[in-house]
């Protein structure tokens, strides 16, 4: 697991702010999407259907928030590999 922090400047536009699942802590990133729940990368949180559930646990969209400036967050290893900067 790597432990990353959510960046004024990341969450201050509603393209690339990151939005994490209150029932098991999953984080949503618009530059990863959910291709395997039919999300392409790119897709800001507000465009996914209001159907749309988390990949970890199935929780509905409305059980996610968006990650205040500086919370940090965990994700695996290999998840951002090519997606940042």
């Amino acid at each position: 697991m790597k432990t990353l922090v959510a960046t004024e400047e990341t969450q201050a536009d509603p393209a690339s702010a990151l939005w994490i699942c209150d029932v098991c802590q999953d984080v949503y990133d618009p530059r990863l999407g959910d291709p395997e729940g039919g999300i392409e990368p790119g897709t800001p949180f507000g465009d996914i259907p209001d159907d749309w559930v988390c990949p970890v646990c199935g929780a509905r969209k409305k059980e996610f928030r968006m990650l205040a400036p500086g919370e940090e967050y965990d994700v695996e290893d290999d998840a951002y590999a090519g997606a940042q900067g």
